[in-house]
């Protein structure tokens, strides 16, 4: 086993590290303080501070400028009395047991929980014990506080058998009270002068009498293990937060929720802190959000049915903040005033012609209502004047859409008639419209509207139908005919219709039914996708999304629920139970109230709730929320892949997510061309154009490596294909990519999967399309790497490590195999595999059994043909996860110990340190030639970057 050298003897510091967040505070100047593993974080000075050697920190203890820092066995003091800067007064210092919880006792003396139920009493100015005192109820304990009332100590602990204890550690050892009601271990405690509360992994938050023992709430809405509680004073609140992200605020004298948001994704909210009106939490993704909890949202709801019981309401619609339109099944059309709680007519039944049938639209204070005959009404929505155009068809309208075109003052509409019939209509000043232009919408089932925009450019129509599909339109190019679309996709948001179309930064934005949002590019004369995502889970009917500054709230239906959610932190702002989307209804949203009326019963029914958009502050860049499986570097950024689904470029100051897979994104690569592949779960690989301005990523390729199935880009998850010899349940667990020798090819791809299947194939990013050539069957692929071998006689080298410890070389030419060999290293699974050609082609491997191999490939015939070790080492105390060439003379491996070691070519460690990613996954050498400029990234939960 090799013993690391002293960190000083490379030139090695800590670049960007993304990890969970352990513990947050809010220190007295207000700023917030988070730990990242053994480090800690002024989110307001931007200074990091390493605390302890190798223990992540679980908690911090603000008192004056002082921080008291705590995690596993280690404690330690950090000083903030200058300037915020952080300085550490009190070194590590190892304690006896794992600490659960410490108060400070004044300025000399500091008290500790340890997990064995006892209690010591520290020197602040040493860190030593000066007294132990053991519970008599000696057990374990995961959860527990530490209170001095009135200068006495006062400790109540969370046992593994679901009690909290209470006792008084300096006065008697004995348990003064114990509680009964909780099911499952518990995680925290928090003591008040009249009330305990206390969390578990029963899922519920207990608020119990702190004197009798009795339960005064036991309060469910967590769906999943609940981890930290905090006290809100200043509202007689308590927040909780659990492993199901969200963030509750209760109020405790009535156990009523105040507040409900989700502000992280992943595996859940690890760290939670309030004061001073502000709640801090800290997740797994990553991420700091700092926000403020106002008191409950107070609504009023008012029905109004008196002189509408003649003739049953048909529509609704909002025309101002207090106004409210309302169509009769007489045509009668009428405008209840909600401050006066009265109305008027504005159509009478005869002069409308809208009996019995009619459609909206709202369009920038107008309301267009269309009818049977072909009749348009233009109704403006302040003067409530109104005329009169006629379709040039007297038929039925079936829609009438109302047109985005950002950028112009413009106000475009279009109507649907019969046979897909669609007409695009530009209002004018005088309160009336004039035909421009004339489409048909192709055929199929519900052929009519419910979106459209204009692009920015004003060249090009881009409408959604009722039957989920999208469709392109040019706008410049003149015609005496009916424009048929230049580009159409059916079905790209299911079979409930694109509720929402916008343009964002020349990019389409379409909103469906189906509950995802997508991201079109208009490239030559189609539709191209480039981002797909899906907002919230479990919601399959969103609405539209709102810019309310800078926040974006969702208008969505949830079951019989109409709700409004602020996207960035997850807070729900409004609620109601409505019987579900397929009913008329409208919702109307300003600074401060949201107005929503709905047709139920024969009934129109209006509420008005006030909402407060909660500010928010979010400090990082969000990470994967779970495992990152891969990753590589790509000009400035980093791009990782994880087991969310989801990719995600890190640059410098932020983060960009990037959706698409629907199963694990195991492995990603990315070729000297610029096109980034990833691959996971379902036999999925794609490829990724970046873009050199944006951190996004564009979509360029889809397909299905098992099925042999390519899926064209611009085709939703519904697209059908012939499946009969897929296997959805393998997996690609490793994509590696090298330069082609063949002219039709941009480069060649290499995809090991589960089954134990080899995949080679060829992109062509003129056709956006991957096209296999051939695959072969082998055992248990680990991981997969292609070069050319010999650009001459165009031949590459595959070569592949597997679980049973063997590495096969395969030389493929002209896409079929013209020999193999293979050699036996490791007595376990290989985990890491590295190859280098040149002058002596070298290969290097670590596996399970901990040991880094490093053997030479020699060729005869202008084939490489052996594989022969030279020379072995057992580096880690565990597994080896990764191995690297970092130039001739190095090498670097990461194994499951958390261990980076940089060893020599015989194996002799030159340097060794702790990463503070747990359960490394992966581990990555930046593209930059000179040595002294290395970076060096390893990957886990979480990442943290060393450079060299």
């Amino acid at each position: 086993m090799v013993q690391g050298k002293s960190e000083s003897t490379l030139p090695v510091k800590v670049g960007r590290t993304s990890v969970a967040v352990t513990a947050v505070c809010i220190a007295d100047d207000n700023s917030v303080v988070a730990a990242y593993s053994s480090y800690l974080v002024n989110l307001k000075t931007k200074q990091r501070l390493k605390v302890f050697k190798h223990q992540a920190i679980h908690s911090l203890y603000v008192s004056n400028s002082s921080l008291l820092v705590c995690g596993g066995r280690s404690i330690s003091i950090v000083d903030m009395s200058h300037d915020s800067k952080m300085n550490i007064s009190r070194p590590e210092r190892r304690l006896k047991d794992w600490i659960i919880s410490a108060v400070w006792m004044g300025e000399k003396s500091i008290a500790v929980l340890f997990s064995y139920n006892s209690v010591a009493i520290l020197d602040s100015f040493t860190l030593a014990s000066v007294q132990d005192v053991q519970c008599d109820s000696c057990c374990i304990i995961y959860g527990g506080c530490l209170v001095v009332e009135e200068g006495v100590l006062v400790c109540c602990s969370g046992t593994v058998f679901n009690k909290p204890l209470l006792w008084k550690p300096l006065l008697q050892s004995k348990v003064v009270m114990s509680y009964e009601g909780h099911s499952g271990v518990i995680f925290d405690i928090k003591l008040t002068e009249k009330k305990l509360f206390s969390v578990s992994d029963d899922r519920t938050l207990i608020i119990w009498d702190r004197w009798s023992g009795e339960i005064e709430h036991r309060l469910y809405g967590h769906t999943a293990r609940v981890l930290k509680v905090a006290l809100m004073p200043w509202c007689e609140g308590v927040v909780t937060v659990g492993e199901d992200n969200q963030c509750i605020v209760w109020r405790c004298e009535t156990g009523e929720k105040m507040s409900n948001i989700t502000p992280h994704s992943g595996n859940g909210i690890r760290s939670v802190c309030c004061r001073n009106n502000t709640v801090v939490t800290g997740g797994w993704d990553s991420s700091v959000v700092e926000y403020s909890i106002t008191s409950k949202n107070q609504h009023h709801q008012q029905n109004f049915e008196s002189d509408l019981d003649l003739e049953s309401p048909k529509w609704v619609c909002w025309i101002t903040n207090a106004r409210l339109l309302v169509q009769l099944s007489s045509g009668e059309v009428r405008v209840y005033d909600s401050e006066v709680r009265d109305f008027h007519i504005v159509l009478s039944s005869a002069e409308s012609g809208f009996k019995g049938y009619s459609t909206h639209c709202k369009l920038d204070g107008l309301v267009i209502v269309g009818g049977i005959t072909g009749r348009i009404c233009l109704l403006d929505c302040e003067s409530l004047r109104f005329s009169y155009v006629n379709c040039d068809r007297e038929s039925k309208i079936y829609s009438l859409t109302a047109v985005s075109c950002k950028g112009s003052d413009r106000k475009f509409f279009i109507s649907c008639q019969d046979a897909g019939h669609l007409v695009l209509w530009k209002m004018s000043e005088s309160l009336t419209a004039e035909t421009l232009e004339t489409f048909v919408l192709p055929k199929c089932r519900n052929r009519w509207l419910t979106s459209a925009c204009i692009n920015e450019s004003e060249e090009f129509l881009v409408v959604g139908d009722r039957r989920g599909g999208i469709h392109l339109y040019p706008l410049k190019i003149k015609s005496c005919e009916a424009k048929s679309p230049l580009f159409s996709v059916s079905g790209l948001h299911g079979e409930n219709g694109i509720s929402q179309l916008t343009t964002q930064q020349n990019l389409v934005v379409s909103v469906g039914r189906d509950g995802n949002v997508r991201h079109l590019k208009i490239e030559k004369e189609s539709l191209v996708i480039v981002k797909k995502y899906k907002p919230m889970s479990g919601v399959y009917w969103v609405e539209r999304l709102e810019q309310q500054d800078v926040l974006t709230v969702m208008h969505y239906f949830h079951g019989q629920q109409f709700k409004m959610t602020v996207l960035e932190s997850g807070d729900t702002i409004f609620c109601v139970e409505c019987g579900g989307g397929h009913r008329s209804w409208d919702a109307q949203f300003d600074e401060s109230f949201v107005h929503f009326a709905y047709v139920k019963n024969y009934q129109v029914k209006t509420l008005k709730q006030k909402v407060t958009l909660n500010l928010y502050k979010r400090y990082g860049s969000v990470n994967h929320g779970s495992e990152i499986n891969s990753a590589v570097y790509h000009r400035d950024l980093i791009v990782s892949a994880g087991e969310d689904c989801s990719l995600i470029a890190h640059s410098q100051d932020h983060s960009v997510t990037i959706s698409g897979h629907i199963s694990n994104v195991r492995s990603v690569c990315v070729s000297d061309c610029g096109v980034l592949f990833s691959a996971g779960g379902r036999g999925s690989l794609k490829a990724w154009h970046i873009p050199p301005d944006r951190t996004d990523l564009d979509l360029v390729s889809d397909y299905t490596v098992v099925s042999g199935t390519h899926i064209p880009v611009g085709y939703n998850s519904s697209y059908r294909f012939d499946q009969r010899n897929s296997d959805n349940d393998q997996r690609v667990m490793s994509v590696d990519c090298c330069g082609s020798t063949d002219s039709q090819f941009l480069c060649m791809v290499a995809c090991g999967l589960s089954n134990g299947e080899v995949y080679l194939l060829g992109y062509t990013p003129d056709s956006r399309f991957i096209r296999l050539l051939s695959h072969y069957q082998h055992n248990c692929i680990t991981r997969v790497k292609l070069t050319v071998s010999c650009p001459e006689t165009g031949s590459l080298l595959l070569l592949l490590s597997t679980t049973f410890g063997m590495v096969q070389g395969l030389n493929i030419r002209e896409s079929a195999i013209d020999s193999k060999f293979s050699c036996r290293l490791h007595s376990s699974g290989i985990n890491g595999l590295d190859l280098r050609l040149g002058p002596s082609a070298e290969v290097l491997t670590i596996g399970d059994d901990g040991d880094v191999i490093r053997s030479s490939l020699s060729a005869s015939d202008s084939r490489l043909d052996s594989i022969t070790p030279l020379a072995r080492r057992t580096t880690h105390f565990s597994a080896g996860i990764a191995v690297r060439f970092l130039n001739t003379d190095r090498l670097i491996t990461v194994g499951s110990d958390q261990r980076l070691y940089v060893l020599d070519r015989d194996l002799q460690p030159v340097y060794c340190c702790y990463v503070d990613v747990p359960d490394p996954h992966d581990l990555v050498i930046s593209t930059t030639a000179s040595y002294a400029d290395l970076a060096v990234l390893v990957c886990g939960k979480g990442l943290q970057e060393f450079i060299m």
